[in-house]
């Protein structure tokens, strides 16, 4: 026996087929969507079924506004990454303007702190480290300089570095091996800097991906899509609250999985 009737999940008028003689609650499958629907067959409408009967325990999944905030989170995480990674490849070169500090410690390779160790940048000696090892130079001229550090029955250090137009940020260690000799070495600043260009590139590829993910957010598909898009978002970095953003867009995603799906909630 056939009958014509609306499927609750694809919404297609359909023609779907029971059992001759069937009467009550019937299983089907939609053949659109081949979704299982109950429908229900009375001794009187045997030859054309006229209306779906939902199972108490399905519940169709109302529309929220979830995703479309988390679409605009995701743009906002666009636009952070792609302005940073902007700015690190065009005003690299204003690192090397104006002056600011650098701080050092100075330990043995057990970690024990040497103190009155003689300090040296760029030739010139400026002093010795503290009873704690710790050394600071103020008023230095932005830009990479080399440091060395010698304390007698120890290899001399001899570090390139790099001083940021800023304030004291981080405090650099450095190891002096018992023996003698010369270490080359470079700070973490100077790494830092050799690496913004390809850390800016990376900023920006990666900061697409959250565009794409909006995208997918406000047509409420591609659930995987989104997803890994929000992930990738997280390392965009966007001044470090695009990070934050991508989280909180992530966790909405996930809380909202079905609405990617148009499926039923049990």
């Amino acid at each position: 026996m056939k009958g014509k009737t609306k499927c609750p999940y694809c919404g297609e008028y359909v023609i779907i087929e029971v059992p001759d003689g069937a009467t009550g609650l019937q299983t089907a499958t939609c053949p659109n969507c081949g979704m299982k629907i109950k429908v229900d067959v009375s001794s009187e409408e045997k030859k054309e079924i006229e209306e779906v009967v939902i199972h108490p325990t399905i519940q169709k999944i109302k529309p929220t506004s979830r995703l479309t905030i988390a679409g605009v989170l995701l743009i906002v995480v666009f636009m952070l990454g792609a302005a940073m990674g902007g700015i690190l490849l065009v005003e690299k070169d204003a690192l090397y303007h104006g002056t600011g500090s650098y701080r050092g410690k100075i330990v043995d390779e057990d970690g024990n702190v040497i103190g009155d160790a003689k300090i040296y940048l760029d030739g010139n000696f400026t002093g010795v480290s503290d009873e704690k090892g710790i050394f600071i130079l103020k008023n230095i001229s932005a830009g990479e300089h080399l440091l060395e550090i010698e304390k007698e029955g120890y290899k001399r250090i001899e570090a390139k570095i790099f001083v940021f137009p800023v304030g004291i940020a981080i405090t650099s260690k450095f190891v002096l091996k018992a023996g003698s000799g010369i270490e080359k070495e470079h700070d973490l600043q100077s790494t830092i800097i050799k690496l913004i260009p390809v850390l800016a590139t990376a900023v920006l590829v990666i900061s697409f991906l959250p565009l794409i993910g909006a995208i997918f957010c406000f047509m409420k598909k591609g659930f995987v899509v989104a997803l890994i898009s929000s992930i990738f978002g997280i390392f965009s970095l966007g001044f470090f609250i695009g990070s934050i953003l991508s989280i909180i867009a992530l966790i909405i995603i996930l809380l909202s999985k079905s609405e990617f799906m148009g499926e039923v909630k049990y």
